[in-house]
């Protein structure tokens, strides 16, 4: 969850002030959008808090005209609404109320990736070999090529060649700043899934991120297992205690990323 809008809104509903009694009819709750959330087009987003019993829950409807101070509001459980000061932000989906963040790996860290495709191959990627640096300027130069680094493509067929120079960089940049666009629970993949698309990471410090692509009816759906040992065996610990057990949509030129095959890195015939 984004941590820091549940808490602004929190703040928001302490904080509210009741400036004036509006409508109790409930012909009148949709002009303000303070119907219950069960109703037929519902503008309104209701918080609710609860311990082991509920505590309150609260309908915020829409903002008057002009204003972002004040919103209508409503108790769900009681007929009148208000007219209250307070700056909430509300989204209206699950997805927007989601820290969106999933990992965060550049490609200087990337020491090699495979992508199997079940029964159809598998492409391989690869760290050049470095030279020796001759002095301090020379491997601090070599450090930040990194970022930039073009990797080496295995099985190329003779007489064929890639598409343009860092035609793999989109691959190695797939796990820095990935962000999801949606996620559910391993249900969505069914009881009897296909096998999936497996895109193998592996760094430079021993860290292994496996992206899994499940091609299902309504698009591709990604999970991500780690491993390793030490300290990077710490890291995958906490990958996996916050990706593990959950099904994500990603954006589809990051999808497209783990599904890559040597052919789409290929220039025409």
């Amino acid at each position: 969850a984004d941590v820091g809008r549940l808490r602004k809104n929190l703040l928001a509903l302490a904080e509210a002030r009741i400036v004036e009694e509006k409508t109790s009819n409930p012909g009148f709750y949709e002009r303000l959008g303070v119907q219950d959330l069960a109703d037929e087009g519902a503008g309104g987003v209701q918080l609710t808090l609860a311990a082991e019993q509920e505590l309150a829950s609260v309908i915020i409807g829409q903002a008057p005209s002009g204003s972002s101070d004040y919103s209508y509001a409503r108790r769900a459980a009681e007929p009148t609404s208000w007219l209250i000061a307070g700056q909430f932000d509300l989204p209206k989906t699950g997805g927007e109320w989601l820290d969106r963040s999933l990992t965060d790996i550049p490609a200087e860290r990337i020491e090699s990736v495979t992508i199997s495709h079940p029964g159809q191959g598998t492409l391989r990627l690869s760290r050049p070999a470095r030279a020796p640096a001759s002095s301090p300027d020379e491997a601090a130069d070599s450090a930040a090529s990194d970022s930039v680094l073009d990797f080496e493509v295995d099985g190329i067929p003779a007489g064929r060649e890639l598409r343009y120079p860092g035609v793999t960089n989109s691959i190695a940049v797939a796990l820095a700043e990935l962000q999801l666009e949606d996620v559910t629970t391993r249900d969505a993949l069914g009881s009897e899934p296909v096998k999936p698309v497996v895109a193998r990471f592996v760094t430079t410090d021993g860290l292994v991120v496996e992206a899994s692509a499940w091609k299902l009816a309504d698009g591709t759906r990604i999970t991500f297992l780690a491993s390793g040992e030490g300290e990077a065996g710490k890291e995958a610990d906490a990958l996996n205690a916050r990706l593990g057990g959950w099904v994500y949509t990603l954006p589809a030129y990051k999808t497209e990323q783990f599904t890559r095959r040597l052919t789409d890195l290929l220039a025409p015939k």
